[in-house]
């Protein structure tokens, strides 16, 4: 976030470029998975203006899931390790403190934006392990991740599409 430059951001909204300032901050809570133990964590989020539309847009990290609590790390510690097979599902849950129906969303999730991603083909050709790998051992998660914004209209592991847009 220190080299980001809002001036050269362009508007996801009227597609002007150049027309974004810091608008405010906000405070978002996010849970991640250090040392063996989840931990909850503070993070203070931009916000951008367009002065060309007047909306405004928050300016995510890459390990933030528009609308979720939990960070992508922890959702794809918590599918590896299912992916493994090494735990049951209970012991999972229970090891991540998150409920069985909550896994079982996220599973469906990872499956539902693997095959989006790559095709039903070679969906089927690629393990979840080695698609989890190809993704976390990018030179930068932040390619992936935008070009998967660009494909889908949503982040990766995102559960549901943004609002829409109201122009005025």
């Amino acid at each position: 976030m220190d080299s980001f430059q809002p001036e050269q951001v362009t508007c996801p909204v009227c597609k002007s470029s150049g027309n974004c300032r810091i608008h405010a901050y906000y405070g978002r809570k996010i849970i991640d998975f250090i040392k063996g133990k989840s931990v909850h964590s503070d993070l203070t989020i931009m916000r951008l203006v367009c002065d060309s539309c007047r909306h405004t847009h928050a300016v995510l990290p890459d390990f933030i899931i528009p609308y979720s609590q939990y960070g992508l790390f922890f959702i794809l510690r918590v599918l590896a390790e299912a992916f493994l097979a090494w735990h049951t599902v209970e012991e999972i849950c229970e090891r991540f403190q998150i409920t069985v129906n909550q896994f079982y969303r996220w599973k469906r999730l990872w499956f539902r934006h693997k095959r989006e991603w790559l095709g039903l083909l070679a969906d089927l050709e690629i393990s979840d392990l080695r698609f989890m790998q190809k993704i976390s051992c990018r030179l930068s998660y932040a390619d992936f991740s935008q070009d998967f914004v660009r494909k889908t209209s949503i982040s990766f592991l995102q559960s549901h599409r943004n609002p829409p847009i109201r122009i005025h």
